[in-house]
């Protein structure tokens, strides 16, 4: 018989209440400023168009009338396309999926913790993964990484539940919840193959057949379940379905494994997939380093645990060495162990993929978290628990823990620019809970009195610094946005001089417009007065998603666009375009500085189409927050071809 899994109802009182506040907490800050961080607006046009149309959500296309698709997987705006059909287009409606999938990523922390070590250790993971600075942002914005990162939680969880239970069909779920997560980010949903993959090999059991057979049913599942949309793609006739960006062919595989998959690492090798521009590069080439995931820049969002979890590396791999040297012949790997293998993988999977490759923005950081979170609150479980130890290296671990804990808190804070407020306070809880757990190792004569409050007091003092530098999320101007999830503010930025101060703004959790610059607007209301959007026809045509996506985005109307994001992708042959332009679809919008090889462009001039009028460049620097994410405020002009 099945022994019963450990589950949080049953757990004491205190102990729900616990992880019910540290749910609450977190909601209050991935909430705090909903209404106020949009997504890039290539993406949010993307979700609207989603909500108008069930074609355009089951193929994930850009625009209401489904002519061309994101250039990646668009399983992460599904969620945001329902919740705008619901709510109807906001900014909250956007970003609200992203709140719910944050939280089960904490629950399922709190579970994984729980099941694998106890309350102590779901507690504390829980309550590591909600104060995970990247995590804060990168959950209250609508953005891709946040699908991802619950999918591969819950992968974990029911991995977990096939090796305690001992039965075969929770790897299924597993390898379903991994391609939910390759529909949010592609190939970065693999990361955590390896590491699931061994550990079930490890942990399963019995003859190897039988840890094959399981170790094929999870892979089997996992690739079924990310290639299945891409597959039906495929099938589809290309005429009866958008044309996929991110290749030049027209292929969803070239797309996927091209320019969003090995282009990364190795640019332009895949046939296809268009020509990548590499990451997004800082004023420090941060987004291409080798190092950086030591960067200063990127050190705030995700490194404030990395002393904790490599105390439990180290404390994990010393436990395993002790237990294999005592046995006189092999046994059976416990689950306990695999989950701590299973860790290790997958964290050093992710840690040298994202060191490999390029970022193009920080929310790739949040593909190393979930380990982190469950490896740090490992850490100090253990820690406490050496304390009972007779020898005295044991008991020393706890007091040097928090120590090397404090000493590193107080680096993060001086390079990543933590305000004085926050670091102020940090100093003083980490302090004051680091000398009361080296009170509890000298022998003093109250020392016994503090009891458990030993293992509060370290959790406290490990957590202190990463939960308060996440409290910048209050602050507008510091908690990121849908284009790039940072908490703080860039030494690059150039908003840092004038956000240099650190003020709480008033909660803003429903609510917020989509952004549009006056000109787009003026655009706009031009297209229509000329006729555009009547009976059904597009308001234009454009050979700019910068243009289209904003319109898009504020106002549903279908607008049909060339080139993709990238602006390679050929969307509609020059043949097509003229062809559009004698069907009534006689209102086009053609970029400043178009290049030659611009089909929108050329067809304007072989048509003979006169200009109604012109919007020059705006002026640098002048986009708000708001609309920063549209993608540039170049000039323009509204050709009339009837």
């Amino acid at each position: 018989m099945t022994p019963a899994l450990p589950r949080w109802w049953r757990e004491p009182w205190w102990a729900r209440v616990t992880l019910a506040a540290i749910l609450v907490a977190f909601t209050v800050l991935t909430a705090w400023n909903l209404a106020r961080g949009g997504d890039f607006s290539f993406y949010e046009a993307s979700a609207r168009s989603m909500s108008q149309s069930w074609q355009a959500l089951l193929f994930g296309a850009f625009d209401p009338a489904a002519t061309v698709t994101l250039d990646k997987l668009s399983g992460f705006a599904v969620p945001q396309a329902l919740s705008v059909r619901l709510f109807g287009m906001s900014t909250s409606a956007l970003a609200l999926p992203q709140v719910i999938e944050g939280l089960v990523t904490v629950f399922a922390c709190a579970l994984i913790g729980l099941r694998w070590r106890g309350r102590a250790v779901g507690l504390m993971a829980a309550a590591a993964a909600a104060s995970t600075p990247i995590f804060v942002s990168m959950f209250g914005h609508p953005m891709e990484d946040g699908l991802l990162t619950m999918s591969l939680a819950v992968a974990v969880l029911w991995w977990q539940r096939a090796v305690l239970t001992k039965r075969w069909w929770p790897l299924l779920w597993a390898g379903l919840f991994i391609g939910v997560g390759f529909q949010a980010k592609m190939m970065q949903a693999w990361f955590g193959m390896p590491a699931l993959l061994i550990g079930t090999l490890i942990a399963v059991g019995g003859r190897w057949p039988q840890r094959v057979a399981r170790v094929g049913a999870l892979l089997g599942s996992a690739v079924l379940a990310s290639l299945s949309w891409m597959l039906m793609m495929q099938l589809v006739p290309a005429a009866s379905r958008p044309f996929v960006d991110g290749s030049t062919d027209n292929n969803v595989f070239a797309m996927v494994f091209g320019y969003n998959g090995i282009d990364r690492l190795f640019p332009n090798a895949i046939d296809g997939a268009v020509r990548s521009g590499g990451g997004t590069q800082t004023a420090s080439g941060a987004a291409a380093a080798m190092t950086k995931l030591i960067d200063p820049l990127y050190l705030g969002q995700i490194g404030w645990l990395y002393p904790a979890a490599l105390f439990g590396v180290g404390l994990g791999v010393w436990s395993l060495v002790r237990t294999w040297r005592g046995r006189s012949r092999p046994r059976p790997v416990s689950p306990a162990t695999a989950m701590f293998v299973v860790l290790i993988v997958w964290l050093v999977t992710g840690a040298a993929i994202l060191s490999a490759a390029r970022m193009p923005h920080t929310a790739y950081l949040s593909a190393i978290g979930v380990q982190l979170a469950l490896l740090a609150a490992f850490a100090v479980d253990e820690a406490v628990r050496l304390r009972r130890s007779p020898g005295r290296a044991g008991r020393l671990v706890l007091p040097m823990l928090t120590v090397v804990q404090l000493s590193w808190c107080v680096v993060l804070a001086v390079v990543t620019g933590m305000p004085r407020p926050l670091w102020i306070a940090m100093i003083a809880v980490t302090a004051g809970m680091c000398a009361l757990v080296v009170a509890s190792a000298l022998r003093i004569p109250w020392r016994r009195r503090l009891g458990r409050t030993i293992a509060l007091a370290a959790a406290v003092a490990v957590l202190a610094g990463p939960a308060l530098f996440a409290v910048q999320v209050v602050d507008a101007a510091r908690d990121g946005s849908g284009g790039d999830a940072y908490v703080g503010v860039k030494h690059d930025d150039p908003r840092a001089a004038v956000t240099a101060s650190f003020r709480p703004s008033p909660p803003q959790i429903w609510g917020g417009a989509p952004g549009i610059t006056p000109p787009l607007l003026e655009l706009v209301a031009a297209a229509r007065a000329a006729g555009g959007g009547r009976d059904g026809a597009p308001l234009f045509l454009t050979d700019s998603w910068s243009i289209a996506a904003p319109v898009i985005d504020a106002t549903g109307d279908e607008v049909l666009t060339d080139g993709g994001y990238s602006g390679q992708a050929v969307v509609f042959t020059a043949a097509e375009i003229t062809a559009k332009i004698r069907a009534g679809v006689h209102l086009i919008v053609v970029r400043d500085h178009a290049p030659k090889g611009d089909q929108v462009a050329n067809a304007v001039r072989a048509a003979s189409c006169r200009t109604r009028h012109t919007w020059p460049s705006a002026p640098a620097g002048s986009h708000t927050k708001s609309t920063s994410s549209g993608g540039g405020a170049g000039g323009f002009t509204l050709y009339s071809c009837s």
